[in-house]
């Protein structure tokens, strides 16, 4: 097991480092196709639980969604007021209000419209944030690599530690494997990955004190991120999302941490230090 995700990292990270080092096109291309295969896996997941969706239409509105908010949201185009994006949203449901229509009553409507549009909230909207935060002015950069780099050192400690100190699970009916002493490591290491950022790449931007309550606020919010993924993969009695990766499983089981935590970050950034 080990082998394969070492291999995968060898080949995913410098990818991963250099789009969000160039950021622009680079980075957009990435997020796109995380969305896009994350989606996939996710209406794959709800409908092995049972619920219908319009998979296509949820997949489409993700990426438009992503497109949107890169040409509207960051200075990639100027632009005064940003609707584009709340118009598109508007037109999803008007798609899937036709298509519904078109086909007929079924008992399964409601499922079908909500898992469709929970689908693409949770994972187009959520990670379309991590567009706006590497954009931001002159943090963008730096603030980017932090979150990256807290929630990898978060999961790399806590499958370490959990995985051979690992005696007390904290969620067993979502997660079996995760364990009080994998996680409070977990969090250790985003403290520790927290001041390291604001003693190098953010030292203008976070005071000492600051930057350790945004690491451990960060590392909880990651952590419950995780389950929420867990608890979809759990429902669909599947172990992971997809076979994609090798030893990391798929695109959701790898940016899993990122659906809550890219959004908070984000606005954190906009609102208070921005």
């Amino acid at each position: 097991m080990l082998f394969p995700r070492l291999m995968t990292a060898i080949i995913g990270l410098p990818l991963l480092v250099a789009a969000i080092y160039f950021g622009s096109l680079p980075f957009f291309f990435l997020i796109l196709a995380i969305v896009f295969l994350g989606l996939r896996e996710f209406y794959f997941l709800a409908e092995e639980n049972g619920y219908p969706t319009f998979r296509w239409l949820g997949v489409l509105a993700g990426i438009l969604i992503v497109v949107s908010v890169f040409l509207n949201g960051t200075a990639f185009a100027q632009v005064t007021e940003n609707q584009s994006t709340a118009a598109l949203l508007s037109l999803v449901i008007i798609a899937l209000a036709v298509r519904s229509i078109w086909r007929g009553p079924t008992e399964t409507l409601l499922s079908e419209w909500g898992v469709t549009f929970f689908g693409i909230f949770y994972v187009a909207w959520s990670l379309a944030h991590l567009l706006l935060l590497r954009d931001l002015r002159p943090q963008g950069q730096g603030a980017t690599f932090l979150l990256f780099v807290l929630i990898w050192a978060e999961d790399i400690a806590a499958y370490i530690v959990g995985t051979r100190w690992g005696r007390h699970p904290i969620a067993a009916q979502i997660s079996p494997k995760k364990t009080w002493e994998g996680t409070i490591a977990g969090l250790v290491a985003a403290l520790g990955v927290a001041a390291a950022f604001q003693a190098t790449l953010l030292r203008q931007q976070l005071r000492l004190s600051e930057a350790l309550v945004l690491g451990l606020v960060m590392g909880i919010l990651a952590f419950i991120s995780d389950l929420s993924e867990s608890l979809v993969k759990r429902s669909a009695g599947v172990k992971d999302s997809s076979p994609l990766l090798p030893g990391h499983g798929g695109i959701l089981d790898r940016f899993d941490s990122f659906f809550l935590t890219a959004p908070f970050f984000y606005y954190y950034w906009a609102f208070l230090k921005h």
